[in-house]
């Protein structure tokens, strides 16, 4: 995966309320964090902890834009949070463990 910087939406996540109602969950995207045995709770327990948004995806492409979270649950699991934003709401596109890589990138900028 690949990624590059985007500071409008660094700047949206920034003033992000992780408020139920402000993340889009829907038939599609809460099988796909089951089958990694993600739980929505978690995902959005990592707006309440220090999290990296780490960019926009460039690679794979994708026709809608897709951003990288990287950020740790309230049970301290580290989630890798792939997402896009639809208005002011947040829509989880998957979200799983971190990789390897994913974990230094997280503990080297936080």
């Amino acid at each position: 995966m690949r990624f590059v910087a985007d500071d409008s939406t660094r700047q949206w996540l920034q003033d992000f309320v992780p408020d139920p109602e402000r993340f889009d969950w829907d038939k599609g995207n809460e099988p796909k964090t089951a089958k990694h045995h993600v739980r929505p709770e978690e995902v959005e327990s990592i707006f309440y902890h220090p999290y990296l948004f780490a960019g926009r995806i460039v690679e794979p492409a994708h026709e809608e834009w897709r951003g990288l979270i990287l950020g740790q649950s309230e049970g301290g699991r580290r989630l890798a949070l792939i997402f896009t934003r639809r208005g002011e709401q947040l829509r989880l596109i998957s979200c799983r463990s971190m990789r390897e890589k994913e974990k230094h990138l997280y503990e080297k900028n936080l």
